[in-house]
């Protein structure tokens, strides 16, 4: 039997970012983070040109495009940013960050201050293959995805190793290249298979539960999944990369709606575009702007306690909001 719920229980409400390497803006942002006091930690990978130009950093906002900093930067150096893949932040405010170039895990401080790192390159127990996507715990313990090694690995806050689970394949358990992953309240572990179009839950523990999504392109299924979100409902959030939408499943695992984006100009690009006068000029001689609302590249989503979906939107550097209608 297949139960699909046909509603939008999403209400765009406005844009955040344009594309700038250093500062107020992004340069192709692959993760977010939710930290403490409304602040919103944005992870940008950037690409080979505009990381050595200062790109590749750790942007920190609100979610009323109010630009508070940045720390990270590039290079391979204790506290630098090469090849960044996700990151989180535990419940004392420190923030880790994964390196798929490094193959490693950078801690920083409250003071956003490099801490500690852990990790190093390989297939043995703690050792990591281009380290993917973190989520945390309620107990603060660190979920990494070791891409590479197709499988997960659960550490304390300091890098010691707590369990690990997965090997390649595509059966209940396996995986191909996986990517994203996420926590609910209970602890529960969700895992973005990334080549094998499906996002598989488990116990904290490792013990497969269900999965979530078919491999496709219609209702209900899912392409090459980039990440995932739980919201406290249970709600699943897909970063439906291949499909170039936010897939919503209930906490049943049923279909509830997809998103494609609805961009409209952020505030930061319409203060950039007032002072750049030309520019204005160009973009008035568009069409109505529809495939510049629409995903293109969106990387992760995130739900905050007051109900609001954050999408990371990679390439077209910004993020879109929505509330729950």
């Amino acid at each position: 039997m297949t139960v699909s719920v046909k509603v939008r229980p999403f209400q765009y409400s406005h844009t955040i970012g344009m594309l700038a390497l250093t500062g107020r803006g992004f340069s192709n942002p692959i993760d977010l983070a939710l930290g403490n006091e409304g602040l919103v930690y944005v992870l940008n990978r950037s690409n080979s040109y505009q990381a050595q130009m200062g790109a590749v950093r750790v942007g920190i906002i609100t979610l009323e495009e109010e630009y508070i900093g940045q720390f990270g930067g590039f290079g391979t150096g204790d506290g630098e940013l090469t090849w960044p893949t996700s990151l989180a932040i535990d419940s004392q405010g420190n923030t880790y960050v994964s390196d798929e170039h490094r193959n490693d895990v950078q801690v920083f401080g409250k003071d956003h201050e490099f801490a500690r790192k852990w990790g190093t390159f390989g297939s043995g127990d703690g050792q990591l293959n281009r380290p993917s996507g973190l989520a945390v715990d309620p107990d603060d313990n660190i979920i990494v995805v070791d891409h590479m090694n197709n499988r997960i690995q659960k550490f304390t806050p300091e890098g010691k190793l707590l369990a690990k689970w997965g090997s390649a394949g595509s059966g209940p358990g396996e995986f191909n290249l996986p990517w994203g992953v996420a926590t609910d309240k209970q602890g529960q572990i969700y895992v973005a298979d990334w080549r094998n179009d499906r996002v598989q839950k488990f116990t904290n523990d490792g013990e497969y539960i269900a999965t979530i999504g078919t491999p496709g392109s219609a209702e209900g299924q899912v392409k090459r999944p980039a990440n995932v979100a739980v919201d406290d409902d249970g709600n699943v959030y897909v970063a439906d990369w291949g499909n170039e939408r936010v897939s919503v499943f209930t906490a049943l695992g049923f279909p509830l709606t997809t998103i494609i984006g609805d961009a409209t100009m952020s505030k930061w690009g319409a203060e950039f575009l007032s002072a750049n006068q030309d520019l204005t000029e160009g973009r008035k001689v568009m069409a109505d702007g529809t495939p510049e609302k629409r995903f293109w590249g969106r990387t992760a989503g995130e739900g905050d306690d007051q109900g609001r979906l954050i999408v990371v939107d990679s390439c077209r550097h910004r993020l879109q909001i929505y509330t729950r209608a």
